[in-house]
């Protein structure tokens, strides 16, 4: 079963990576319903596609000619900080429309967290840490969701890129950093490629603004360090870019976040602006299911929120959304709170216009769970899910995109 799986991702990005043609090509629905039968292939769309008709004409441009850089910023929870579902979209998008880098990242170890298996970090000094889904903690996290500080003097953070599963190098040769506001407090930036040092003068820095530095040769690591000081030092994350045309895909996930988490967020909101969205896509809900209380109108109140709030921070942004799939509660039923909230999520949708992929329903909605255990795309805890579980949804948001903007593109 898991090779199977696996030649059906790698059909997936032979097809995807093909620039032969104008229209991305994604692997034949029907072939996954062959394995995973409770998959309907006639659902796999995504509902209100004319709201991506802007973002699709800027791929258009983008394909056409070869310049400019499209930013993407997925939001979303646990699901999306393992990036294992965000890894597939990313790679098929950039192998058919050009790499612009690998985005936004941040040392999940350093805060004792879970981390992308293509991210690397350590430091020479341990930091306190928060993240959005604990607002009790007086620690405000950035645009990452998250945020880790420390008053150790000469404190160092090193971040590197290993290559990813089809065996790329990656590398960068720009980076945008978003770190605290303290005046007193400069850092010195040194690659794996230049042994040269780079300041970034802390006196140039603030809230608003983000040092981005550009590098003479591209790398692959770099270690930040703070220059001797005993005040406070913040690190919210970094974006990593390169100077060729093409997609940067920005990932946002933080374990167990909520819609209400990201509201709560007012330096998340105070920095987002920065990464300069071209498109949004939110991938939330699972959190607020694993709850009971939480009734219609108080969340559909939290989805107005933060989609005014998304809004507010990127006025020319597309903004579609996502469902998830099923999962128990508890472990030992399946979860009838997921079952309203993604209910809430499309009708919110409708009523506002904005495209979404109900993956939930794409599944086999309620009660699928058991299937997706049973087939070993679900983890023990039976809310997250297998590498090939998180691939395979990973491989049908693919479809139904390249569908939609295939479809798109036929029309003009």
């Amino acid at each position: 079963m898991k090779r199977f799986v696996n030649q059906i991702f790698l059909l997936s990005y032979i097809l995807a990576y093909s620039t032969a043609a104008a229209q991305l090509i994604p692997v034949n629905d029907h072939q996954i319903a062959k394995t995973y039968p409770f998959f309907n292939p006639a659902n796999n769309h995504i509902s209100r596609e004319s709201g991506l008709d802007s973002f699709f004409q800027k791929l258009i441009s983008l394909k056409k000619n070869k310049e400019g850089t499209i930013s993407i910023v997925h939001i979303g929870d646990s699901h999306i900080q393992a990036d294992y579902f965000t890894s597939v979209i990313r790679k098929g998008l950039q192998q058919f429309f050009g790499d612009a880098g690998r985005g936004l990242i941040f040392p999940y170890q350093l805060a004792q967290s879970n981390t992308p298996p293509d991210i690397t970090s350590s430091s020479n000094t341990t930091w306190e840490f928060n993240r959005l889904a604990h607002p009790e903690i007086p620690i405000n996290s950035g645009i990452s969701g998250y945020c880790i500080r420390t008053n150790f003097s000469g404190a160092s953070i090193e971040l590197g890129l290993k290559p990813d599963d089809i065996n790329l190098t990656q590398s960068f040769n720009r980076l945008k950093f978003f770190l605290g506001s303290n005046p007193l407090v400069s850092w010195m930036l040194r690659t794996n490629t230049d042994s040269s040092l780079i300041l970034i003068n802390g006196e140039k820095s603030d809230s608003m603004t983000y040092p981005d530095i550009v590098l003479k040769h591209n790398a692959s690591s770099f270690i930040l360090s703070s220059l001797l000081s005993d005040s406070l030092k913040e690190f919210y994350g970094v974006s990593l870019e390169n100077s060729e045309p093409g997609i940067i895909y920005h990932t946002i996930g933080v374990n167990g976040a909520t819609y209400n988490s990201f509201n709560s967020g007012s330096l998340f909101w105070q920095q987002l602006p920065a990464l300069q969205a071209d498109l949004y896509i939110i991938s939330l809900g699972t959190n607020e299911a694993q709850k009971v209380g939480l009734d219609r109108d108080t969340f559909l109140l939290q989805l107005d929120t933060f989609f005014s709030k998304l809004k507010q921070a990127s006025p020319g942004a597309a903004v579609m959304v996502t469902t998830t799939a099923d999962d128990f509660y508890k472990r030992h039923r399946p979860n009838k709170m997921l079952k309203q909230i993604n209910s809430y999520i499309s009708s919110y949708c409708n009523t506002h216009k904005i495209p979404l992929w109900d993956m939930y329903q794409i599944t086999g909605g309620h009660g699928s769970a058991y299937k997706w255990l049973k087939r070993r795309l679900m983890n023990k805890d039976r809310v997250h899910f297998t590498n090939e579980g998180y691939r395979m949804q990973g491989s049908l948001f693919f479809n139904a995109f390249s569908k939609a903007y295939n479809k798109f593109l036929k029309a003009k």
